[in-house]
């Protein structure tokens, strides 16, 4: 169900470049439909996600192609640019919303600003071969960050999960990725912990949470947001010592 509204809305930005390049032959209010429909679906996504100027556009865009109380154009080249336009609108939204691999690593980006170069070494950071050669690299399974403080010399491990909104008032955990971060602690003799960002933007997200990991390991796969609240962090407070965590 969580494809659904990308394949739905996928497939009416393709028959709106189709109209507006003039080759749809079907019926233009079975198009008006579709387009009123995934206007009010990419409305109510960019709602759970406060998105709140697409929230405008994709409103506009389904009043504009609502059935009940249609609008015609005398100008069939006017139509023709308004679909085009609308289709480029979904589209960029469908591109940025669900661009899990850039978010993660803006968000990645995000989560090493707030370790200071002169309190904490990265010792490791995974580099994401797997996508690059097209064939699985099993140092991408590790954790996204090893750190060190430099005074004390502890040393650490960190997953970074981007999140856009709490999903069913929560985030879903893989708990089968949870006992691999687990093995590569037990095997490097380091905590791992996972710092989720939500809402906002990768760069700086509304909310941020830094888990342990054996306590995620510990949920049935979802945990609520009241569960991650102890855990929770000011957006721009930096790790300064080992006594924060």
């Amino acid at each position: 169900m969580k494809m659904f509204p990308k394949v739905f809305v996928s497939l009416v930005i393709i028959l709106l470049f189709i109209a507006a390049a003039g080759f749809y032959k079907g019926n233009f209010e079975t198009l008006r439909t579709l387009v009123f429909l995934a206007g009010i679906l990419l409305s109510y996504i960019a709602y759970r996600g406060r998105k709140f100027f697409w929230i405008t556009v994709f409103i506009l865009s389904a009043v504009l192609f609502n059935p009940v109380f249609p609008f015609y154009l005398e100008s069939s080249g006017a139509w023709r640019f308004i679909d085009a336009l609308v289709a480029f609108l979904f589209g960029a939204f469908l591109w940025f919303y669900y661009d899990y691999y850039g978010k993660g690593h803006r968000f990645e980006d995000y989560v090493a600003s707030l370790f200071l170069p002169e309190i904490w070494v990265i010792v490791d950071k995974t580099r994401d071969f797997s996508r690059k050669l097209k064939r699985f690299v099993e140092s991408d399974g590790n954790p996204d960050f090893t750190f060190r403080h430099i005074e004390t010399g502890r040393t650490f491990a960190v997953e970074c999960k981007y999140r856009s909104y709490f999903w069913k008032g929560g985030i879903e955990w893989d708990r089968r990725k949870g006992e691999r971060y687990k093995i590569y602690g037990e095997k490097h003799n380091l905590p791992v912990f996972v710092m989720f960002g939500v809402g906002g933007s990768p760069k700086k997200p509304k909310e941020l949470f830094f888990v342990p990991l054996e306590k995620l390991n510990r949920v049935p796969g979802h945990i609520t947001r009241n569960e991650l609240i102890s855990f929770r962090r000011a957006v721009d407070k930096q790790f300064l010592t080992v006594g924060e965590f």
